[in-house]
């Protein structure tokens, strides 16, 4: 069995790697394209576009790696089952649940590598590309650490901390200068919003102001701001594809203790792990297929049928994910659903094959 499992790494893992580059070099265009409006804009040209596109490369193979991994699986082992080396296989007294276990180690392997990829490499390269892409166009603007953006709007400078899950880490700090160019007041709110109209408002906004008596504390309305830009401000927005896991899930725990909205983070917590876990299910899924209806099938049967599941599974994932705030649905269910589903399909057609 070892060497049939070393044997299927080499058949799936290829036919893996080459769709992979096919669908990466699809999604690079796509992102390119996307970028067009923006070069020009500052010091934001050409080459800093590439750059920003490469950055963004490694969390797109993560969502891609289930597809390729399929379209992988039914090439790599079509091509074994069309030079007739499954009947080979079992005629030797290899059961299709032994081929499939074969698989699975296959996909483990891929799965350890999507996850790796997904933890390690994608969230801190994602970071930085959404740093280094403002940073081209706007100037440094008190980028240094990215976790903090000072923004001017005439006489108030702006400071918007991101939450980092730590007690007291986090807000947005208003600065007012009066007409003589001293401080006039300081105020602190909790979170800032856009409004249709296009004005910022800060969340539960408090204000001490500076008078010739002394200092005036208290709350008021929140100051209409405009003319913010929006990309300066989404540097300090925690994004889900930023964070790695324990990241996610120590951000996940600050919002519950207060009280927060933590459903977004909660999803994208688990379907970070199910997405990977659909990796291994994909391999397992491929092998019923091959031994059934597609062993005499040529690779534009096997490229149809697995772009038919994996768009299936994917869809099915984004409106879950998209829907399930509406739906009320749990982040659990969300998140495990469609990978679920995938396995019961993978078990019940390895169960139907003789």
């Amino acid at each position: 069995m070892r060497i049939l499992r070393r044997y299927f790494f080499l058949a799936i893992g290829g036919t893996t790697l080459l769709v992979l580059a096919v669908l990466l070099s699809l999604g690079a265009f796509i992102q390119f394209i996307g970028e067009l409006n923006d070069i020009g804009t500052g010091d934001y040209g050409l080459p800093q576009a590439l750059v920003w596109v490469l950055l963004k490369l490694p969390n797109v193979m993560f969502q891609m790696l289930p597809i390729a991994t399929l379209l992988g699986a039914l090439l790599g082992l079509g091509n074994l089952a069309g030079r007739s080396e499954f009947i080979v296989l079992r005629a030797a007294g290899i059961s299709p649940a032994g081929l499939a276990r074969a698989a699975g180690m296959t996909g483990v392997v891929l799965a350890g590598a999507a996850l790796l990829l997904g933890e390690a490499v994608g969230p801190p390269l994602e970071r930085y590309a959404r740093q280094f892409r403002t940073e081209a166009k706007y100037g440094r603007a008190g980028l240094d650490t990215g976790r903090s953006v000072w923004i001017r709007d005439g006489s108030t400078l702006l400071n918007v901390v991101a939450p980092t899950g730590e007690p007291g880490v986090g807000g947005v700090y208003l600065f007012r200068k009066g007409d003589d160019g001293w401080l006039d007041s300081v105020g602190r709110a909790d979170s800032i919003h856009v409004e249709p109209d296009g004005s910022w408002v800060l969340d539960n906004y408090a204000e001490s102001r500076f008078v010739e008596a002394g200092v005036e504390a208290g709350s008021r309305g929140s100051p209409a701001l405009r003319g913010l830009n929006r990309d300066l401000l989404a540097l300090a927005e925690v994004r889900e594809e930023t964070l790695s896991g324990a990241a996610l899930f120590r951000y996940i725990r600050y919002l519950q203790r207060n009280g927060l909205e933590s459903r977004r983070y909660e999803v994208a917590f688990w379907a970070r792990i199910s997405t990977a876990l659909a990796v291994a299910v994909m391999c397992v899924l491929a092998v019923p297929f091959v031994l059934g209806a597609l062993r005499s099938g040529g690779a534009g049967a096997r490229m149809l049928t697995g772009l038919g599941i994996g768009l299936a599974w994917f869809l099915m994932a984004r409106t879950l994910t998209d829907g399930g705030a509406v739906w009320g649905l749990s982040p659990l269910l969300v998140a495990w659903l469609p990978t679920a589903l995938l396995a019961a399909a993978a078990g019940v057609a390895l169960a139907r094959v003789r």
